[in-house]
């Protein structure tokens, strides 16, 4: 539960991020893009449901970014394109705002695993000369600029991060007399101890752990893609070969791990891990005590603060801990298994007015305006100064410090167009085992194998010993 004394600084802080909300509001307007248009307006277009923790959240974020921009450039106005709705309409979205030079908006946010593909479109323009001398890009760790890259060129800007974790029942570890704090060193361990609260709690479920292809790629990020990384072959993408490995021990690993769950009920049902809305729905579950262990993310803290509330759970940090995911034999140094992801404020190829865009991004990414997003959408400010900064790490104590830490033991997921595709199969795969527990690890990975390679083509798939 949140000390006395921390809960005043939280409220200040939310206040003081969100100011300026209610008078831009007046100012600035909504309705549908366009990259031509007024010479003294740029448009931004943004997820007004699915990024932030709740929709006013997002209003009062974007409008106060919008404000202080226009304080900042006299003369200059935003126009706001939210797009409502979850990950695959945002994306849907944008790819046909995109399609038309007169319908791209100036600046978009975008989830990171879609950059790749908007590179190759040429919808995006690079951004390295206006990097060059931006202050704030200097303190981000390289993993993240990395991400950010391709072919050599940076063409987005991430404004808030995903780690993730393990998220561990602290009645229900005492109860099953884990030890609490609870340190697992291998993937054994983790289902050690599930077994244990199946045992001991039988009303709830051992683990939450998403599978199948309704979540999207945000799923899989947050769940089995964390797996894959801490497998003892972890190649989704081979950099030498340029192909896509469609079976690897480490894949095995994975779908074993699934396998076991599944066979010793040991995972939740089906019916909600397949739920396309699997990620959202761990905030009230998890808030409900309806599982023991969760493999999940950043998000979840933030969301039950009573600034967000959605839901609200003020003794959250009584009832749950957080522990890395370690490594499958506990051999990584660090041993800690967790894929990066996150939201990125990019500027349109077409845009013609690129350099009032990139004000809008750097009005984004001041301090004050990084901590607000990292707030009000439960991600991690990509600026690692930031980190222990307390209106961050207090916020939502104590995890925002705790999924920072994991940062820089990150891996990013592929950046390259054709990964929703292997997403989509390793989707297929794992969904087949949460919906038939009798499903083998070898008709898992021909599944996957069968689907990425009708996709992709035999010449650009393989398989690693």
């Amino acid at each position: 539960m949140r000390s006395k004394r921390s809960t005043p600084r939280m409220k200040k802080v939310m206040a003081t991020l969100f100011a300026s909300a209610a008078a831009v509001a007046l100012t600035s307007c909504s309705g549908g893009g366009s990259g031509g248009g007024d010479d003294d307006t740029i448009k931004v277009a943004y997820g007004s449901d699915y990024v932030f923790l709740s929709p006013e959240v997002a209003d009062q974020w974007w409008h106060k970014v919008a404000a202080d921009f226009e304080a900042a450039n006299p003369g200059k106005k935003v126009e706001l394109i939210p797009i409502p709705g979850g990950f695959s309409d945002i994306v849907s979205k944008l790819n046909l705002l995109y399609r038309n030079p007169s319908t791209a908006p100036d600046v978009a946010e975008i989830p990171d695993e879609n950059l790749a593909g908007w590179v190759a479109s040429e919808y995006l323009l690079p951004l390295d000369d206006y990097l060059a001398d931006a202050e704030f890009w200097k303190n981000y760790p390289d993993s993240i600029k990395k991400q950010n890259t391709i072919d050599g060129k940076v063409y987005a800007v991430n404004h808030g991060e995903n780690t993730s974790g393990l998220w561990y029942n602290i009645p229900m570890f005492k109860k099953a007399g884990l030890p609490v704090p609870w340190q697992p060193k291998t993937w054994d361990d983790v289902t050690a101890a599930a077994e244990k609260i199946k045992q001991t709690s039988p009303e709830a479920w051992p683990v939450w752990l998403t599978g199948g292809t309704s979540g999207g790629t945000s799923a899989m990020q947050f769940g089995p893609a964390n797996l894959v990384a801490g497998s003892s072959t972890p190649t989704i993408f081979d950099e030498e070969t340029q192909k896509w490995v469609v079976d690897s021990p480490g894949l095995r690993e994975v779908m074993a791990f699934y396998v076991n769950l599944a066979k010793n009920g040991l995972q939740s049902p089906s019916a909600q891990l397949l739920d396309p809305n699997n990620v959202v729905n761990s905030f009230q579950l998890l808030a409900d005590q309806k599982a023991a262990i969760s493999f999940s993310g950043n998000y979840l803290g933030p969301t039950w603060t009573k600034e967000v509330c959605a839901p609200c759970f003020p003794e959250a940090s009584e009832v749950w801990a957080t522990a890395p995911l370690p490594s499958i034999h506990g051999t990584a140094n660090p041993n800690i298994a967790t894929v990066m992801g996150g939201w990125d404020l990019t500027i349109s190829a077409d845009s013609s007015k690129p350099d009032l865009a990139w004000k809008f991004i750097e009005a984004a990414q001041t301090a004050e305006n990084m901590i607000g997003f990292a707030n009000g959408t439960g991600t991690v400010p990509p600026d690692k100064t930031l980190w222990s900064d307390q209106r961050f790490s207090e916020a939502a104590a104590p995890y925002n410090e705790f999924f920072a830490s994991l940062l820089p033991a990150a891996k990013p997921l592929p950046s390259l167009p054709d990964f929703p595709v292997w997403a989509t199969g390793f989707g297929m795969a794992t969904g087949q085992i949460v919906q038939d527990p009798s499903t083998t690890v070898d008709a898992a990975i021909q599944t996957m194998k069968d689907y990425i390679t009708g996709q992709l083509g035999a010449d650009k798939v393989e398989t690693l010993s």
